[in-house]
């Protein structure tokens, strides 16, 4: 069986302190000539990131530089925060070796260079066979969870089997959806990530449906 997890939320602690957030968006409006406020910044969060057109032709810049800008940065200042030991992993971590038995994958919608800092820290990159997280390029926010195009590297590399995947947003479950797997959720104010190892080791997993065609793509802090 083909277990895989989503990285922000689930494997990474990544809200509870968005100081590195902060920094990396305060370089990036800096790089622009764009004052670092409160309000600029936060036009520069993930979640609104849908509107990004809108963004750019606010700060008089074009989408694209904009993109790479932050994009960028956000990046460096995360994979940063990682190595440093700003940003951490969640305790229970280690409960991800119940199931090692089984082929491990990581999909997030975090920078590659992002999820590959972090198994590298905790030592877990042995242990996943593939991962993958968004790329650089503008056109990798439109391929971003729920869109099935996250899970063709996946299937390429494992082929047919059972797959389950762990998420902690609505649009993980509807990623799962979308491309056949089984979902188990993880909300960390309900639940631990032993105990939904447990639920995929008793096959407690759901099998969910599409919802929506047109769901939104899920921010990764």
């Amino acid at each position: 069986m083909n277990v895989g997890f989503d990285l922000d939320g689930v494997l990474l602690d990544s809200a509870a302190d968005l100081a590195w957030l902060d920094r990396g968006l305060d370089a990036a409006l800096a790089e622009l000539d764009i004052e670092p406020t409160e309000s600029n910044r936060r036009k520069l969060y993930p979640d609104a990131l849908a509107d990004l057109e809108t963004v750019a032709t606010e700060f008089g810049v074009e989408p694209d530089h904009l993109w790479a800008t932050r994009t960028r940065n956000y990046t460096e200042a995360k994979v940063a925060a990682i190595r440093s030991g700003e940003l951490t992993p969640f305790e229970d971590l280690d409960a991800i070796e119940r199931v090692t038995d089984e082929t491990l994958f990581c999909v997030s919608n975090s920078p590659q260079e992002v999820v590959e800092a972090f198994l590298d820290v905790t030592g877990y990159d042995g242990e996943f066979s593939v991962t993958v997280g968004r790329g650089h390029a503008r056109e990798a926010l439109d391929r971003l969870k729920p869109d099935p195009a996250m899970f063709e590297p996946v299937a390429d590399a494992l082929g047919d089997g059972e797959y389950v995947y762990v998420g902690d947003r609505d649009t993980d479950r509807e990623f799962a959806a979308r491309t056949g797997m089984g979902y188990v959720h993880l909300d960390r104010r309900e639940r631990t990530l032993a105990e939904t190892v447990a639920a995929i080791e008793d096959r407690a997993w759901e099998q969910p449906t599409v919802a929506s065609a047109n769901s939104p793509p899920s921010g990764s802090t």
